[in-house]
């Protein structure tokens, strides 16, 4: 995508967030006035792993707002699954799906529902969770939708330790490849 567009694109998301997220807590307050520093910038970082995944969709489990799912279905032109149980909120990416013209999917089930149907399980490239779960449950619950040759990405939050069996790929950022 053009950098302007890609830009443009972005900002119309940050706009939606703006919107929606007093009805629906979806950051807090505070983090509004600096979502597209402390949260969209943040996604991204994770661009490269998706730029360098073989084809098919990508993952983004517990989506809520959107993070990093939709960012990066901006970035990147892929085929985003937004995974949220909560109705609510998968309205809310439904819409940004929509308004954003993007191709993807809101999948209202967890993570454990998915990895139990053969039509999710194993069948990503690329599985991002963020602000999902402590680390190591974030894995248990990403790594049985990565497709074999794909890799699990889970952004860590502060204070986070890369859990057992994951790398650091940058920093705040762990990665499990799956075989």
């Amino acid at each position: 995508m053009a950098e302007a567009r890609m830009a443009g694109a972005l900002q119309a998301y940050a706009r939606l967030v703006h919107l929606w997220a007093p009805k629906l807590d979806l950051v807090s307050e505070g983090d509004l006035e600096r979502f597209e520093e402390r949260h969209v910038r943040d996604s991204l970082r994770a661009l490269p792993l998706l730029e360098d995944a073989p084809a098919g969709p990508f993952a983004d489990i517990g989506s809520g707002a959107g993070l990093p799912g939709i960012p990066l279905a901006i970035a990147s032109g892929r085929f985003a699954r937004l995974v949220e149980p909560r109705r609510r909120r998968a309205a809310f990416l439904e819409e940004c799906l929509r308004s954003l013209d993007l191709a993807g999917e809101v999948v209202a089930h967890s993570a454990q529902e998915m990895a139990s149907d053969p039509a999710y399980a194993r069948a990503h490239p690329v599985v991002l969770a963020r602000a999902l779960a402590p680390p190591e449950s974030a894995l248990r619950l990403t790594v049985p939708l990565v497709a074999p040759g794909g890799v699990a990405v889970l952004f860590l939050g502060a204070g986070a330790k890369v859990p057992p069996g994951a790398e650091e790929w940058a920093q705040g950022i762990a990665i499990v490849r799956v075989e």
